[in-house]
């Protein structure tokens, strides 16, 4: 009976080492999804698109997931449903959502956000922002 129990305790050990390993070699290998929306010609969303792909450069994790919105329906009715997932109401572009976190506008401190967040998605699992509901 000490045996079967010590061998229970053996395997439940190692089933939850195998659990946590797979789990923290997944956080290590996943990409870190970012949906940009912008409209050709703002001046604001070009500025965002350079930076993001400075950050794509230095973060080969990060997936960036464009859509352009003011001639495109579609991308324009993804973005409304996402904004109302994030409880948002953007007036404009470029609008962003990385992690649990949108951001509308661009500029400076924006930026900083945006790497701040995407940091923290790399050490933690942040959702795909497209499944993201505001609780």
């Amino acid at each position: 009976m000490i045996k079967l129990s010590r061998f229970t305790l053996f395997m439940t050990a190692l089933l939850i080492f195998a659990f946590l390993s797979t789990n923290f070699a997944f956080a290590e290998n996943k990409s870190i999804i970012l949906y940009f929306f912008w409209g050709e010609g703002c001046p604001h969303c070009e500025k965002e698109k350079e930076f993001l792909n400075s950050l794509k450069k230095k973060y080969p994790k990060l997936q960036i997931k464009d859509y352009e919105v003011w001639h495109n329906q579609a991308p324009r009715q993804l973005l409304f449903t996402m904004s109302q997932s994030y409880g948002i109401s953007p007036s404009g572009v470029p609008v962003t959502f990385i992690g649990d976190k949108a951001f509308v506008g661009f500029n400076e401190e924006i930026a900083k956000q945006i790497e701040q967040t995407l940091k923290y998605c790399l050490k933690k699992i942040c959702e795909d922002p497209l499944f993201y509901k505001k609780h």
